[in-house]
This record gives C-alpha cells, structure tokens and sequence, in this order.
C-alpha cells in the first residue's frame, strides 16, 4: 500500500461488514509493536462513514465478486481490489 491508496475500512470480527472508506496517509513503516523486521504498520485517514454497512453476505450475492479475495480466503487482513471491485462494494445498497 502506498501513501493516497483509498481502502474499504471492513470489520472482520463483529459484523462481517464495510464501514467506511479510508486512505492510506503515510508509507508503510516499521510496526513499533513487534521487533519482526517483515511487519509493518499503515496508517489511514478516513475519507466516509457509510449511510448503512455492507455485509459480506451481500458482497457474496454479487456474481461479479465471487473471485475477490475476502470470499475466496476471508482470513485475508488485506486484500487488492481491482477499481471496478472497489466500486462495486462501495455502491452497494442494503
């Protein structure tokens, strides 16, 4: 991820859902919490809060998403989104 990238804020444990929209506000660095030197840290800025939260379960009617990543290997912490894919999600509607 690179700083300006724009990333869907999803909330993996509770709720399985879409939030928000964010951006990356800074390059990746060190993450001061481990002395691993393959983890990094990434800071985000919010960009929107969503009207209402995107379930997963209506990311996997959507048959032009069934080969993303989060329905392919939901433990994923971070996965890429082609734009079209972003679009898709983030106009979604409940």
């Amino acid at each position: 991820m690179q700083r300006g990238n724009v990333a869907l804020f999803y909330h993996s444990r509770s709720g399985k859902n879409v939030f928000g929209i964010m951006q990356v506000s800074k390059p990746p660095y060190q993450d001061p919490t481990t002395k691993d030197t393959k983890g990094l840290a990434i800071d985000f800025e919010p960009i929107k809060t969503l009207e209402s939260p995107i379930s997963l379960g209506q990311i996997k009617t959507e048959p032009t998403l069934q080969s993303i990543g989060l329905i392919k290997q939901p433990r994923l912490s971070v996965i890429r989104l082609s734009k079209n894919e972003f679009e898709k999600i983030a106009n979604l509607k409940p």
